[in-house]
């Protein structure tokens, strides 16, 4: 609303700021023109009273009537009130007769005589009592002498400031009338433009469908027409990614369920192995080292003895890592003390086995509150950085770092080792080894980011960030599925 109202605003000052000009623009010139006119006029009826003057006054000249001269000069005086003085000279310019009893104002000269013409002439003094045209005409070709008269400008300026008032009250009610016409078509220009602007508003709210009436053929019909167009485009081109959209989202959550289903088999079949591992090979192999106590006494050489013995030793170390990789394949800790104990068990042997490698494990926050998905993708992350640490990295410093805040877990694993580019991670995907992808993969199926920072000679530092409760949508989508 307040963009029309600016709309209608612009509108009305540029038609009613352009008469407004126009107007005083020509009012000017008219002030001029008339000021022009009002100053020959009043030159040219000092000039006819001057010159009439003239015509009478020679024979009281030259009688030397100064009373009749008198006489005569103050009844043209009191009958034109433009005139402001009448002055009568001799041949040399002196003073004959005038009408000022206390003297001459200041300002205008005692004696005058004409130009190079020798016939009438006009100046202008500036006295004490304003502006004044002495008009100078000749009596008698001037063998007599010379009359003057003062003209003052006072009812000429009177008379031009009316008409100014005149052309001012004029100018106005010219640019009142603009106004209200102006408003009046701004209305009707604008209304397509307001109907425009609002179905835009309206399709920045989604409504994409909107169409705006056509009222007229002209440049405004014509956008009116191409809006109508793009909208219908544009409505139908979001209906159909809305389509489009809803078959990706139906596609995505097939494929968070498959993704869910691999991962399931995966951890499925990990806990399998890892049960047989633990109830049936690790069995036989305490089995094997039972028998192979009890045949240890019944042998007769210390030979056979010590052949024993080795036997027994290799078997032990066999039942240690079965029991270490049934641990690895699924940690019976992670359910029963929770993830930081089961992180702590987990690195502990790493530790002793790699002690040329400083491992730094801190957490800080409730880990009970994490749910088992959850759990198991930190623990699992934390397998696979550190396998990624001791195969490759040639890092003196691993630090592992979890925090649990505001319903989000937070895990950082960094090293000092030599790093890798974006080809090589590319080149281990491509060639089946699939650590990154699978954190990646289970972040992001936990509705989690995973984040990769690494570069030849600057170590590697991967960040995860899960919601606390992540796998419920999962399940959510393998019951829809």
């Amino acid at each position: 609303m307040k963009k029309e109202q600016g709309l209608y605003y612009k509108f009305n000052i540029l038609i009613v700021g352009s008469i407004f000009i126009c107007g005083l623009i020509i009012g000017a010139l008219m002030l001029r023109t008339a000021y022009n006119s009002l100053e020959m006029g009043l030159v040219r009826s000092g000039q006819e009273i001057a010159t009439s003057m003239a015509a009478v006054i020679s024979s009281d000249i030259l009688l030397d009537d100064r009373f009749a001269l008198h006489e005569r000069m103050s009844k043209t005086l009191a009958a034109n009130e433009q005139i402001r003085y009448i002055i009568v000279a001799g041949p040399e310019g002196e003073l004959l007769a005038s009408t000022f009893v206390e003297g001459l104002p200041k300002g205008l000269p005692s004696a005058r005589l004409p130009g190079e013409s020798k016939g009438m002439d006009v100046m202008v003094f500036s006295s004490n009592e304003g502006t004044i045209r002495e008009i100078l005409v000749p009596i008698d070709d001037g063998f007599l002498g010379y009359i003057r008269i003062g003209m003052a400008e006072k009812q000429m300026i009177a008379d031009l400031q009316e008409k100014c008032l005149l052309a001012i009250l004029l100018v106005l009610m010219v640019c009142v009338a603009a106004a209200i016409l102006a408003t009046r078509y701004a209305h009707e220009f604008l209304k397509p433009v307001a109907r425009l602007s609002f179905a835009v508003k309206q399709m920045d709210k989604g409504k994409y469908g909107i169409q705006v009436p056509v009222t007229s053929q002209d440049e405004v019909g014509r956008l009116a027409n191409t809006f109508n167009r793009m909208s219908a485009g544009l409505q139908s081109t979001i209906e159909r990614n809305n389509r489009l959209v809803a078959d990706l989202q139906e596609k995505e959550k097939g494929r968070l369920w498959l993704i869910q289903q691999l991962f399931s088999v995966r951890e499925n079949e990990q806990r399998r192995i890892s049960r047989e591992l633990h109830d049936e090979s690790s069995q036989s192999m305490a089995t094997i080292l039972t028998y192979l106590r009890l045949l240890h006494d019944k042998l007769d050489t210390d030979e056979q003895r010590e052949m024993l013995f080795e036997i027994r030793e290799l078997t032990a170390v066999t039942l240690e890592g079965l029991r270490r990789l049934a641990v690895d394949l699924h940690p019976p800790l992670l359910e029963d003390l929770g993830l930081a104990a089961a992180l702590e068990k987990y690195l502990e042997p790493i530790r002793r086995a790699n002690p040329e490698i400083a491992f730094t494990w801190s957490f800080e926050g409730d880990f009970p509150s994490l749910s088992r998905p959850v759990a198991l993708m930190c623990y699992r992350t934390v397998q696979e950085a550190v396998a990624n640490v001791l195969k490759h990295a040639e890092a003196e410093h691993v630090s592992i770092y979890m925090l649990v805040h505001n319903r989000r877990v937070y895990l950082t694993l960094q090293d000092d080792g030599i790093g890798f580019d974006r080809a090589a991670e590319e080149k281990a995907r491509l060639g089946g080894h699939l650590g990154m992808a699978s954190m990646r993969e289970r972040t992001e199926l936990l509705q989690g980011s995973f984040q990769l920072a690494t570069a030849p000679g600057r170590g590697t530092k991967i960040s995860i960030v899960l919601p606390v409760d992540g796998g419920a949508e999962i399940e959510n989508v393998q019951q829809d599925v």
